[in-house]
């Protein structure tokens, strides 16, 4: 029997399963309780954050055997078949894959004048309708000014901008947003626990961020790693999956700058090479952890341009006041050159080594920003 992906398995079935669109959830729970829907709608909003999802809950709460309904029952034979896709008053087209005119013709203007067969509306999910031609928009444009009553558009998109201006004026819109590590990190323990997988402390939250917001890559991942480890999951398979870097080994290595130990520097090094550390991925994580340190240092309310748990922001505020701003700004300067160097180097352990030398100690260094982190730090022990 085929393995059921765990992101089909479970994909949120009704409303309250949603994570982290509490707002559009509410305005479309409203509309349909109140009787005013509008006739099209432009989902819009990076990649998995649950655009077609919504979608299909919508043409649920529509449709449903008790609709119009802001709470579906999702038992109905209606709320299945629209779920499994095989309704037949609902109508998904993939425009990525179905781009011309003929395709809107033959999927939606020819049919869209009839009534539906079974529920209350006609709905039709255009997926990715950016990439429809200019022909096959200015087709859906005609229908869109004068839509029939019974019928419900909802195009969804990652790339707004490239829909027609004619097109967006005719649309209700709705952006999703990222979904915070938070929600993310408190889905997949969920998912883990109905699974019964058992994930080291911090797997979840790596996961989270390499999703990037994206509830879907982030549900993708758990069940990548879940087969590969068969079910028992530690950071290490994440971060030889992934190439992404536990957040504890970058404190630890910006603590070892942090108090000028270059000794220890290289022992950190040396480690990571003994256990096969990519020691490209390593920098790169590095360079981003020094960004947050930055950020934290720099502005009040990091809250939107940095999305980490409590625990994780407390963490990066105090190392990043042991730093100071001016000596984290150098460190970024040199980790930039670092990127630049692994990139082509033969060698990358031997350009981290350097780097994170130059970034423990300034001595010997005549740049400028050596010079004036070295009168920082005198003007620093003068205070204590």
């Amino acid at each position: 029997m085929a393995h059921q992906s765990l992101y089909r398995k479970y994909r949120p079935q009704s409303f309250g399963d949603v994570v982290g669109q509490e707002h559009i959830v509410r305005t479309l729970r409203n509309a349909v309780g109140e009787g005013t829907v509008a006739h099209a709608y432009l989902f819009t909003g990076p990649r998995g954050t649950g655009k077609t999802t919504m979608a299909r809950l919508l043409a649920k709460a529509l449709d449903c055997e008790k609709g119009p309904t802001s709470e579906p029952d999702d038992t109905c034979e209606s709320c299945i078949e629209i779920a499994e896709g095989r309704y037949p008053d609902v109508h998904e087209l993939d425009a990525a894959s179905r781009t011309g005119v003929d395709a809107v013709r033959e999927e939606i203007i020819t049919k869209v004048q009839y009534a539906p067969t079974r529920g209350q509306y006609r709905i039709y999910i255009i997926d990715e309708v950016h990439m429809l031609s200019t022909s096959a928009f200015n087709a859906l444009l005609k229908t869109l000014e004068e839509p029939p009553e019974h019928t419900i558009f909802i195009l969804c998109t990652t790339h707004p901008h490239k829909v027609p201006e004619t097109i967006l004026s005719r649309c209700q819109r709705f952006d999703f947003h990222r979904i915070s590590v938070d929600d993310i990190v408190s889905q997949l323990e969920r998912i883990a626990q109905e699974e019964g997988y058992d994930a080291a402390p911090g797997v979840m939250t790596l996961i989270a961020r390499y999703a990037a917001g994206g509830l879907r890559d982030a549900i993708s991942t758990l069940d990548q790693l879940a087969v590969y480890t068969n079910g028992q999951i530690g950071i290490e398979d994440v971060e030889g999956l992934l190439g992404e870097v536990d957040s504890n080994l970058l404190f630890e290595a910006a603590d070892l700058v942090e108090e000028r130990d270059v000794a220890g520097a290289f022992a950190f090094v040396a480690s990571r090479a003994d256990l096969g550390t990519d020691m490209s991925e390593f920098s790169r994580g590095l360079v981003g952890h020094f960004r947050d340190l930055y950020v934290s240092a720099a502005a009040e309310d990091v809250s939107e341009v940095v999305d980490f748990d409590d625990e994780h922001l407390a963490r990066l505020r105090s190392q990043a006041d042991r730093f100071g701003i001016e000596r984290l700004a150098r460190c970024l300067d040199l980790l930039a050159d670092l990127l630049n160097e692994v990139r082509w180097s033969s060698d990358p352990r031997l350009a981290l080594e350097v780097t994170l030398t130059r970034m423990a100690n300034p001595r010997g260094e005549l740049t400028m920003a050596a010079l004036a982190e070295r009168i920082e730090a005198l003007e620093l022990s003068l205070i204590h």
